[in-house]
């Protein structure tokens, strides 16, 4: 069981990642926690699923979802971030926690709060090797996702979109000053941060085979925000690590302890390591803003 324990931690654990890595581009930015991050890319999420029960092809309703979430991520940063984006740290955390209010509002009054099944028609085989059992969907979910991790980390790196991001980490107005489209730039982050949460959505919900109001917190507001943390607060490297910790966490603590405690020791876990380690494993170098 162990090894099945690995596979189910590794999977689940990579769709936090893609999440935590939209949380981690932003506080790479501006160094402020998007808490509207989940319920955003939840109503894209919740737009995928209503494509799929009309059934629309699979690939264009995750296209579909993905545009609404980068919209909506954009529409947010730009009316409710962006005129408070020098006002301190509590003003705009506040404006986040009113939009995903407003935002979980919206999916409640469409959709409802029901937990509704979500069924792509992708069946999973289970496959035995050396007396070990696995499923193939864990499987698919776990490569999707970490080449989109893999294509994100090559846009940072390699792109001018990412010399852009690295150069308006450091400072806003010099970044300007060199010429460095600082709001598009700024607005691409939110948007791309939007689109990756779909997709991590969507694969978190084809893995439980169902999509719910709470979606959009349970993933993004917690479990993104406590892998972000583990990992280290605005690094990319951070937030895919502890992401993989805590989905390895979930799974084993699930398969050996007990599955009604699980999020009681995750927690507790997470508690004691923030006490000895509140910067996380990998501490991002953010100079300074002056």
């Amino acid at each position: 069981m162990f090894f099945q324990y690995l596979i189910n931690g590794l999977s689940i654990g990579s769709v936090y990642a893609l999440i935590a890595i939209g949380y981690n581009m932003v506080y790479g930015i501006l160094e402020l926690l998007n808490f509207a991050h989940g319920d955003v890319y939840a109503v894209g999420c919740f737009v995928t699923f209503t494509l799929l029960l009309m059934k629309q092809n699979i690939f264009l309703s995750i296209i579909c979802g993905m545009i609404v979430g980068y919209i909506m991520n954009t529409i947010v940063e730009r009316f409710a971030y962006r005129p408070v984006r020098f006002s301190g740290r509590v003003t705009p955390t506040i404006s986040a926690v009113g939009i995903a209010y407003i935002m979980r509002n919206v999916i409640m009054k469409i959709w409802g709060p029901e937990t509704y099944p979500f069924d792509v028609g992708i069946r999973g085989t289970q496959v035995e090797f050396s007396n070990f059992i696995f499923g193939t969907l864990q499987i698919y979910i776990f490569i999707i996702a970490i080449s989109l991790m893999l294509l994100i980390s090559f846009l940072m790196k390699r792109t001018k979109l990412g010399q852009s991001v690295i150069a308006i980490s450091q400072s806003i107005p010099t970044s300007a000053l060199m010429g460095v489209p600082v709001n598009r730039t700024i607005s691409m982050v939110y948007g791309i941060g939007g689109a990756l949460g779909v997709i991590g959505g969507i694969l978190f919900c084809i893995y439980y085979e169902s999509i719910f109001l709470g979606i959009g917190f349970m993933l993004g507001t917690m479990k993104a925000w406590m892998s972000s943390i583990l990992g280290g607060i605005g690094s990319l490297k951070g937030a895919v690590i502890g992401a993989l910790a805590l989905g390895l966490m979930e799974s084993f603590v699930g398969g050996y302890i007990s599955t009604a405690y699980r999020d009681a020791f995750v927690w507790g876990f997470f508690i004691l390591f923030i006490l000895i380690r509140p910067m996380g494993l990998f501490p991002a170098q953010i100079s300074e803003k002056v």
